[in-house]
């Protein structure tokens, strides 16, 4: 085998981690959305069973205000910087909607992952062998 060809299977194996490694970022991006939904979630369903409940608005840097939540109708963020008023029902039916979205979406990519992965594990074998016999050659 010739050194070109070692170069061009190492050049093949460098960019199968590095598409891995943008994956894998993407993956822990759907992970982090999905748990913010489930977060949402957890507090929309506490905001159902209350009358009225006292509630901490984060402000940023651990700074809250303090207040009371006495209406049902919730703002949400559609995108653009642009929100709408939404009932609890609607929102849970956006937010199941982004769910399904980020999980077909982290599904989708974690089997590309397991395919880069899968090409990477029969390039190393073949890149240690054509560096044996380049070691061997030399």
């Amino acid at each position: 085998m010739s050194e070109k060809e070692l170069q061009q299977k190492m050049l093949e194996y460098q960019i199968l981690e590095e598409n891995f490694k943008q994956l894998n970022q993407r993956r822990e991006l759907f992970t982090m959305k999905l748990m913010e939904i489930e977060q949402t979630n957890q507090a929309i369903e506490e905001l159902e069973k209350s009358k009225e409940s006292d509630v901490l608005v984060p402000l940023g840097s651990s700074v809250f205000l303090p207040g009371k939540v006495s209406e049902k109708e919730l703002v949400m963020g559609i995108g653009a910087d642009i929100v709408l008023e939404k009932n609890v029902n609607e929102v849970k039916e956006i937010l199941e909607k982004r769910k399904k979205t980020l999980e077909d979406g982290l599904e989708n990519v974690q089997q590309n992952m397991l395919q880069i992965a899968n090409q990477m594990k029969i390039l190393e074998p073949e890149i240690q062998k054509m560096i044996e016999e380049s070691q061997k050659a030399g």
